[in-house]
């Protein structure tokens, strides 16, 4: 502005030292105020004239979900990395600064786990320095947010360049796992026969570490009494299940593996009580609970034969039968021939009339397999006699 009055003084002479009048001053003013219009435009031009900041692509993802316990490396634009005027920091301002510990909040979980590295062109993070998303404290009740917003921002120090980017990061849990339990692809499930021993069921978690972390299970409805953690190892007490110990009893368990609090890998469990299998050759009373074993039997040489059934109680855990293994006299016998056979179904052993067996004591190893996948087996003698 003193610029502009500057040079209007320069058009515009003082009327005491040039001696001039009214009218001749009247003639200049438009001339002069044109001037002063004219300057006025070209400060206007000089600000719209200012550098404008450029807007960069940093290329991120919008959303990227990893499994707890992965590191994972995005890269920056090469072009970007290479400029040494420019800076990058990472924010996390659209995501909630939810309480964690004592002292510890959010941000300071995800300032460690997710940081830039421009010297070598990448963003690190580290799942296992924050916690799977929408996990409940078990010790403050705090919720963790469904993902993780996170912000990288690059600028350079004139702010001739600028660059903003949000992506949404998703931890999800690891799995954990029952140890020796077969995977069918549903809930992991485990039948056990009553007893006075209970049960033990060991957990793992091999694709993590667990140094820092415990296990916790849930509360289970009816089942607090009788089931509990230690360390690693669901422990079902002695008097788990039915009392008569006669009627099956399911237990639906969800084990996890927290780490202050929140769950970082997780699996389901369920086990069903059932009652002791009997299975031999005879014959069972259940209302005496009386047992009669006839599994040495007498027939005759060459004549073809076909036993009873055995007994497999309760009968609703029937499923298949198999000759395990024959012995004659205590010395294996190659059964190559099929003299001898079950019927898959009942259980019934057949023998073959046949010509070439001798006198001897053939003993039997039988297996069934229950439809809750326990095996058990007995055995079945058959005394052969000439006739």
């Amino acid at each position: 502005m003193q610029q502009c009055c500057v040079l209007a003084n320069m058009f515009i002479p003082s009327a005491k030292n040039n001696h001039m009048t009214f009218k001749t001053y009247k003639k200049l003013l438009p001339g002069a105020a044109g001037i002063f219009m004219l300057l006025l435009t070209f400060s206007s031009c000089k600000k719209d004239a200012a550098v404008v900041p450029e807007e960069i692509s940093l290329s991120l993802p919008s959303t990227l979900s990893v499994v707890y316990g992965e590191v994972t490396d995005l890269p920056l634009p090469a072009e970007l990395t290479g400029q040494a005027d420019l800076t990058f920091k990472i924010e996390f301002n659209e995501t909630e600064n939810i309480q964690i510990g004592s002292g510890v909040k959010l941000y300071d979980k995800l300032a460690r786990a997710v940081t830039v590295d421009k010297q070598q062109g990448k963003i690190h993070i580290d799942s296992r320095l924050v916690y799977p998303n929408g996990a409940v404290s078990s010790i403050n009740g705090n919720t963790l947010p469904e993902s993780y917003k996170v912000t990288v921002v690059a600028s350079s120090s004139q702010g001739t360049i600028t660059g903003r980017q949000t992506m949404a990061l998703r931890v999800n849990p690891a799995q954990a796992r029952i140890k020796d339990l077969k995977e069918t692809g549903g809930i992991p499930f485990a039948y056990v026969l009553y007893s006075d021993k209970g049960a033990v069921f060991e957990l793992e978690a091999p694709a993590i570490s667990t140094e820092g972390t415990t296990w916790y299970l849930p509360a289970v409805a009816d089942a607090n009494s009788v089931v509990a953690i230690t360390g690693a190892q669901i422990r079902f007490s002695a008097n788990a299940g039915d009392t008569k110990k006669q009627a099956e009893q399911t237990y639906n368990l969800e084990p996890a593996l927290q780490k202050d609090g929140f769950t970082v890998a997780a699996t389901k469990l369920r086990v069903v009580f059932i009652p002791q299998i009997k299975f031999f050759y005879g014959t069972y009373y259940p209302e005496y609970d009386l047992t009669l074993i006839f599994n040495l039997l007498h027939i005759a040489l060459s004549n073809g034969y076909l036993s009873a059934k055995p007994v497999l109680y309760p009968e609703r855990y029937k499923s298949t039968f198999r000759i395990s293994s024959i012995a004659k006299d205590g010395v294996a016998y190659d059964n190559s021939q099929g003299i001898f056979e079950i019927e898959s179904t009942t259980g019934a052993v057949r023998v073959k009339q046949n010509s070439s067996l001798t006198a001897g004591q053939y003993k039997l190893i039988i297996t069934a397999l229950t439809t809750t996948g326990l095996e058990f087996t007995t055995d079945l003698t058959l005394a052969m006699e000439g006739e």
